[in-house]
C-alpha cells in the first residue's frame, strides 16, 4: 500500500498548500479541482486516503462521501473531510456519514500531517485485519466442506458394513473421520501445543489396529 493522499477541492490555491505540505511530509499527492469527475477518478485510481472539501459547486463534500461509502470498489478508502464550516453538527455529519476525522480550516500544517499519519497507519493495519479474516473465513468454510464430505463418507462406509459390503476402504474412512474430529477437538483445546496432529495420527491407528 502507498501513501498516496487525493485532494479534492474546488479552490486552486487551498489545493496547491494541502499538496506542498503532504509532500514536504513525504506523502504522494494527487488531486481534483472539479468533484464532479471526482468519483470516477477514484474509483479508477484507488488513492490510501482521501481530503475531501465540502462546500463545492455540483457535487458537495457530502454528497461525493455519500457516494463513495455505498460503492463497494471505494467505500473501505478513508475520507477527512477538510472545511472552513467548524460547527459542530457538520462535523457530527460528516463523521456519521463514515468519515473518520474532520479538519477544519485554517489548516495548521503540523496538525494535517499528524492526521494523515495517523489515518493511513490504521488503515494499513484495518485493511491486514481485512485480509486475515478472508483467509480466516476461506479456511472455516474450506473445513466445513471437508467435515460434510467426511461426514457423508462416514456414513456410508458404517452403512456398507452393516450391509456386510464393506473393504478396506470403508475402515479407512472411518479412521480418517475420527481422526478429523480429534484434531478438532484437539485444537480448541488447552493441549493444542502438546498434542501434535502426528501424535494423534499415531495413536489413532494404534487404536484401530
Amino acid at each position: 500500500m502507498t501513501n498516496k493522499v487525493m485532494i479534492i477541492d474546488d479552490n486552486g490555491t487551498n489545493v496547491k498548500l494541502m499538496e506542498l505540505i503532504l509532500q514536504k511530509a513525504g506523502f504522494k499527492t494527487d488531486a481534483i479541482l472539479n468533484p464532479k469527475y471526482a468519483f470516477d477518478v477514484i474509483k479508477d485510481s484507488q488513492p490510501c486516503l482521501i481530503l475531501l472539501d465540502i462546500n463545492m459547486p455540483e457535487i458537495n463534500g457530502f454528497q461525493l462521501c455519500k457516494m463513495l461509502k455505498k460503492d463497494n470498489a471505494t467505500k473501505d478508502i478513508p475520507i477527512i473531510f477538510v472545511s472552513a464550516m467548524n460547527d459542530t453538527k457538520y462535523i457530527a455529519g460528516g463523521l456519521a456519514m463514515g468519515a473518520i476525522d474532520y479538519i477544519t480550516k485554517p489548516i495548521k500544517p503540523e496538525e494535517v500531517v499528524a492526521r494523515v499519519s495517523v489515518q493511513l497507519q490504521l488503515a494499513v493495519a484495518n485493511k491486514k485485519i481485512r485480509k486475515t479474516n478472508e483467509i480466516l473465513q476461506k479456511q472455516i468454510t474450506e473445513a466445513n466442506l471437508e467435515n460434510m464430505d467426511m461426514q457423508q463418507d462416514f456414513i456410508y462406509s458404517l452403512m456398507q458394513i452393516k450391509q456386510g459390503k464393506e473393504s478396506q476402504k470403508d475402515y479407512e474412512r472411518i479412521r480418517d473421520f475420527y481422526n478429523f474430529i480429534t484434531i478438532q477437538l484437539v485444537k480448541e483445546s488447552q493441549y493444542s501445543e502438546e498434542l501434535d496432529e502426528d501424535f494423534i495420527n499415531d495413536a489413532i491407528k494404534k487404536a484401530f489396529s
